[in-house]
C-alpha cells in the first residue's frame, strides 16, 4: 500500500507525538489533531485544532485514508473521562462517517479491559481472552476504554483495537502495575510476574501499520506488548533506588474483599478485588 492520509488524534500527547514520527517516517501524510500547544511537532504536519469533546469543524477530515484515535484521558476523574474520552470519541465517529465514511478507525486501547479473574493463572492473555464482566467494580478509567471499544464497534467502520500495555520510554518508567509509592518508600506486589510493558516507539509503529491493513473482519483486535517483558523484581531493581516493601497480591486479597465489603467504591484502588486481580 502506498502513501496514506492519516489523522491523528491526541497528536501532541505521549503516544500521539510518536505516532506522528512514525507515519512520517514511513511517507504518510499527516493531520494532527490537537487542542492545544502543537509546537512539539514536526513542521511537515498538518494541523487541525479542535476539541474533539466538542465538536470537529466539518469537513475537517475530507480526504483521510485512516484515523489513528489516541486522544483520551489518562485519569480517573469520571467527568473527565466521560468529556474527553466517551464524548470525544462520539464525536470523532461522527465525523468519520460524515467526512470520510471510507475510512479505516485505528483505536489506541489498553490491556485493562480484560477480566482477570477470567485468565486462569500462568495461562496466556490473548486477544481471545475475557472481557472485564463487571465493570462497575474496576476503575472509571477502565470502564471508559470499554465503553470507548464499544462506540467504535457500534459505529460499523473498518476498525482495529490496539489493546495496548504500559506505553513508556527511557524517560517514562513507572506503572501501577508495580504497586503504591509512599514518598520513598515502594510497595510492591510481590516480585514475580510479568510487567505489560510496550515501548512507545513500538507501539507507534504497530498504530501506523493497522492503519495499512485492512481487518479480515469488521472489528479486529491485537494485543499490544513488548517481546521480552521483564518480571517486578528486575524491573524494581533497574527503576527504584528507594526502600522497598513487597507484598504478596494473594495476601492483600482478603483484605481487599473485607475493605470493599466496609467502603464500597470508596475502597482504594488496590484494596479492591478485581483492580487487584488486574494490577
Amino acid at each position: 500500500m502506498g502513501a496514506l492520509n492519516i489523522a491523528i488524534t491526541g497528536a501532541n500527547g505521549f503516544l500521539g507525538q510518536a505516532t506522528v514520527r512514525a507515519a512520517l517516517a514511513q511517507g504518510h501524510s499527516v493531520l494532527a489533531l490537537v487542542r492545544s500547544d502543537a509546537s512539539a511537532l514536526p513542521d511537515a504536519v498538518k494541523l487541525c485544532r479542535c476539541d474533539l469533546a466538542e465538536s470537529l469543524p466539518e469537513g475537517a477530515l475530507s480526504g483521510i485514508d485512516a484515523v489513528i484515535h489516541t486522544a483520551a484521558a489518562m485519569s480517573n476523574d469520571q467527568a473527565l473521562l466521560a468529556r474527553d474520552t466517551t464524548k470525544a470519541t462520539e464525536n470523532l465517529l461522527t465525523a468519520i462517517k460524515r467526512d470520510a465514511p471510507t475510512a479505516q478507525l485505528v483505536l489506541a486501547s489498553s490491556i485493562s479491559v480484560y477480566d482477570a479473574y477470567a485468565v486462569p493463572e500462568g495461562s496466556l492473555l490473548d486477544e481471545a481472552a475475557q472481557l472485564e464482566r463487571q465493570p462497575q467494580k474496576r476503575e472509571p478509567y477502565v470502564q471508559a476504554k470499554l465503553e470507548q471499544e464499544a462506540q467504535a464497534i457500534r459505529a460499523d467502520v473498518p476498525l482495529w483495537i490496539l489493546r495496548i500495555g504500559v506505553v513508556y520510554d527511557d524517560t517514562r518508567v513507572w506503572n501501577a502495575h508495580i504497586g503504591q509509592r509512599l514518598g520513598p518508600l515502594l510497595v510492591s506486589l510481590g516480585r514475580s510476574g510479568e510487567v505489560p510493558l510496550a515501548h512507545v516507539a513500538n507501539t507507534a509503529e504497530a498504530l501506523v501499520l493497522a492503519a495499512l491493513t485492512a481487518p479480515e473482519s469488521d472489528a479486529e483486535t491485537l494485543n499490544i506488548l513488548d517481546d521480552n517483558l521483564p518480571d517486578r523484581r528486575t524491573f524494581i531493581a533497574g527503576t527504584h533506588k528507594g526502600m522497598h516493601l513487597p507484598l504478596s497480591w494473594r495476601m492483600l486479597m482478603p483484605v481487599a474483599h473485607c475493605t470493599q465489603a466496609i467502603l464500597g467504591s470508596r475502597a482504594p484502588g488496590l484494596l479492591r478485588p478485581r483492580v487487584l486481580a488486574a494490577r
